[in-house]
């Protein structure tokens, strides 16, 4: 033990010593919590939309998504937005035929009982999304401080917010789709219904892989007489009668939908999708069918819709399928270091596809203006 020859050199040494402990505390907690590495990460991870089991970052970002969660939810179904266990392939068997079972008789005729399962499928490959957000330890070391790590973490998750929906709503509208992007709405509700295939079915001689095209003009959108021909042609390929099971989703490019709205909210006769515009979706409620744009006027060039052209799509018929394990799903591990260098990436993957069970339910109309 040390010892003091005076009161004042005991004083000196304990001033010392004090100002010293005093420094080194005040230091470690001014840098604590941001030489904690995984801090930030835990940051970016918990500010990240959730696009797992929910799925409501992406899905209420992007219109025919909510639109397919919205119809199914409000039947408490899950026939047009599917979650699938597993699988080599997704598969629809094809409706284009009634069951023959079923039939008027007299009561002492024997009833029908044949096998009715159909020989004819659609199938669609899984196709794969994948992303990821990185994090280099210069990151780290240069958004010190609890502000500056949130800051950089809403800016990660802005990025990923936008990125995403914007590429799959690309993938929707893409005319000429790849061997690994998903099937197409263009695909599914062709142009030319004769040519090419559908879900590996050869569409020339097959009816029922056709969808319905109107190129008869119509000359304008945004009056009476261009609203009845469009809806004449919802009800020309609604499935039964009073058009419960028809196109019950209309989306036109940006024009086409201005010149809707004009003549509409001119007659005070504009009244929105309410369960959509929750969503702060723009549309027009006709019927029973939602009607909304896709817009054509986009930076970067990304896929969009034919300008002219107006879909009617029935909702009943078009199925989003994705994989259990692969339902926009953020890697469950957390940030893994990639190969030798200084970053971290967290990653994300899905995998789905477009799919139908029944072309004939959808419309294309290819020759339609506005004033």
């Amino acid at each position: 033990m040390r010892k003091f020859t005076s009161m004042q050199g005991f004083l000196k040494e304990f001033l010392s010593h004090s100002i010293r402990f005093l420094s080194d505390n005040t230091g470690a907690q001014n840098i604590s919590y941001a030489n904690d590495d995984a801090l930030l990460e835990s940051l970016v991870l918990h500010t990240l939309p959730d696009f797992g089991p929910h799925g409501d970052g992406i899905i209420n970002q992007n219109f025919l998504f909510a639109f397919l969660k919205m119809k199914d939810a409000k039947e408490g179904s899950s026939k047009r937005f599917q979650v699938i266990d597993g699988g080599l392939e997704f598969w629809n068997g094809i409706l284009k035929a009634e069951n023959s079972n079923f039939k008027w008789q007299g009561h002492t005729a024997d009833m029908t009982a044949n096998l009715q399962d159909p020989s004819d499928r659609f199938r669609f490959p899984i196709q794969t999304f994948t992303g990821s957000v990185v994090i280099n330890k210069l990151h780290e070391a240069q958004n010190k401080g609890r502000a500056m790590m949130k800051n950089f973490a809403r800016t990660l998750r802005e990025q990923a917010e936008t990125t995403i929906p914007n590429q799959f709503n690309s993938a929707f509208w893409n005319t000429s789709p790849s061997s690994a992007e998903p099937t197409s709405l263009p695909d599914i509700i062709s142009a030319t219904p004769t040519a090419g295939s559908l879900g590996g079915i050869t569409r020339a001689g097959n009816t029922y892989a056709q969808n319905q095209v109107n190129d008869t003009a119509i000359a304008d959108i945004g009056s009476e007489g261009g609203i009845t021909a469009i809806e004449r042609q919802k009800l020309r390929a609604a499935i039964g009668q009073g058009g419960r099971d028809s196109a019950d989703v209309a989306i036109m490019d940006d024009d086409l939908y201005s010149g809707m709205v004009g003549f509409l909210a001119t007659l005070n006769r504009y009244r929105p999708d309410d369960a959509m515009a929750q969503l702060d979706f723009d549309t027009i409620k006709l019927g029973n069918t939602t009607y909304s744009y896709e817009n054509t006027n986009n930076v970067g060039s990304p896929n969009t819709i034919t300008p002219g052209f107006v879909y009617l799509i029935n909702s009943n018929y078009i199925k989003f399928k994705v994989l259990k394990d692969g339902n926009f799903t953020w890697n469950p591990d957390g940030f893994e270091r990639v190969g030798q260098t200084l970053n971290k990436a967290l990653y994300f993957w899905v995998f789905c596809n477009l799919t139908t069970n029944n072309p004939r339910a959808h419309v294309v109309n290819t020759n339609v203006s506005t004033a």
